[in-house]
């Protein structure tokens, strides 16, 4: 595979490049010549069509919006993060209602490749490479069974590559074949090696550490440790996506980070302590922080006030509390909080929300200042997401529970959807 930066492999043309194409500009053909090429077969085509569609403004602009619905997943995510990242704050209004997420640096803005040892880091442009901290063989069914639950070797062949320098996205995956208590002390190790290898990991912008299990509703058991080393010792990350279940001192002290801009901790079993620790970190750049709830049986939720506050993270845009206990309680907080009057996006899905706390999002006037509110996989009734349905924001509310009690006039109960 191809490691010049001069030659980009397939999409990496826009997203490799940082500045915009100039205004005065011109095609060879003008903005038809570039409609004629986005209307090729050819995926790569329309993409680089797209490139040179932004010299022509307002009507470059749409052509680029229109490319959202092309029928090549490359090419929407190409002219999202053309419009993210070269279409100024115009091109992050048209995402923010288009698909918020794209809004956003993400993990996902890296084409995940597999690490093996034999083969080495053949591709560090837009690459995020997958390390299994796990050893597995071949079963008789065709398919591979874990054999060791954690083992670091690939990792380290990893660190000691001659091109780990230029990777700027790490995925450390846990194995995800069953529950496993990888307890924090193993998971220090590796941080231990990850704070090691700082000094040759100088590019590194997104990492993700924990169970590569993807189920909707039964996430990671594994045990963490302290991943204040992380923060520590990358300055320029901007990406930190967790799944496990997090130990007590998770972030064991304050500190200011200047380039994190998405943070997610994803989890069935969080508690108040590491929420609190996380809502005590300076984060001016960050953007999108995704917390979830878990096993906690919070009856209150005061180790939010300073998040809540939004003096830590003056440009937080997207909010997510996603599968929190006593959701109504929640929300009531909230929507009385500074800084529910500038957030884009807030996602409180998956909980135990009701129409009692659905009130209070309707009678909150800064929730119309939303570009998308999701409150999917809830408990509100027909009634009330027909009421919201009427806010100036995009309303996300499908998958509601359903109780017999709404006909009744009471209140429905439900557990929260990660409780098993």
């Amino acid at each position: 595979m191809n490691n010049d930066p001069d030659k980009p492999r397939e999409f990496d043309a826009v997203l490799g490049g940082q500045s915009a194409p100039p205004a005065s500009g011109v095609v060879l053909g003008g903005i038809e010549g570039v409609k004629n090429r986005f209307k090729s077969p050819e995926a790569r085509e329309r993409a680089f069509a797209l490139i040179d569609a932004l010299r022509y403004q307002e009507e470059g602009f749409q052509l680029v919006i229109e490319a959202l619905k092309d029928p090549s997943d490359k090419v929407q995510m190409f002219a999202a993060r053309l419009l993210r990242d070269k279409g100024e704050q115009k091109g992050k209004q048209v995402l923010l209602r288009h698909n918020p997420q794209q809004c956003f640096t993400m993990l996902e803005d890296w084409q995940f490749e597999t690490f093996y040892p034999n083969i080495g880091i053949t591709s560090a442009i837009s690459t995020a490479y997958n390390v299994n901290l796990y050893r597995e063989e071949p079963n008789p069914r065709g398919g591979f069974r874990v054999v060791e639950d954690f083992n670091l070797d690939a990792l380290q062949l990893f660190l000691n590559d001659i091109q780990v320098s230029e990777v700027e996205a790490l995925a450390c995956w846990m194995p995800d074949e069953r529950y496993l208590q990888i307890y924090h002390e193993e998971c220090q190790t590796l941080l231990n090696m990850l704070w090691k290898a700082s000094q040759k990991l100088i590019k590194l912008k997104a990492l993700f550490i924990g169970d590569r299990r993807q189920h909707e509703y039964k996430k990671s058991r594994i045990y963490l440790s302290d991943m204040i080393y992380i923060l520590e010792n990358f300055s320029k990350l901007e990406v930190l996506k967790i799944h496990g279940n997090p130990d007590n001192n998770l972030f064991s002290k304050k500190l200011y980070h200047p380039s994190l801009k998405t943070l997610l901790l994803e989890t069935a079993d969080n508690n108040a302590s590491t929420l609190a620790q996380v809502c005590t970190l300076e984060l001016p750049s960050l953007e999108y922080l995704e917390l979830w709830g878990g096993r906690c049986r919070y009856s209150h939720f005061d180790f939010f006030e300073t998040l809540f506050s939004g003096e830590l993270l003056p440009n937080l845009s997207y909010l997510g509390l996603p599968s929190f206990e006593n959701t109504d309680v929640l929300v009531e907080a909230l929507v009385q909080s500074p800084i529910i009057e500038r957030l884009a996006v807030l996602d409180i899905s998956m909980g135990t929300l009701t129409d009692k706390g659905a009130e209070n999002l309707l009678n909150c006037p800064s929730v119309n200042r939303l570009y998308t509110l999701n409150i999917s996989k809830n408990c509100i009734s027909p009634q009330m997401v027909q009421q919201l349905s009427q806010l100036d924001c995009r309303l996300i509310a499908d998958s509601q529970e359903e109780n017999e009690n709404y006909r009744r006039g009471g209140s429905a109960s439900r557990y929260y959807a990660l409780y098993e």
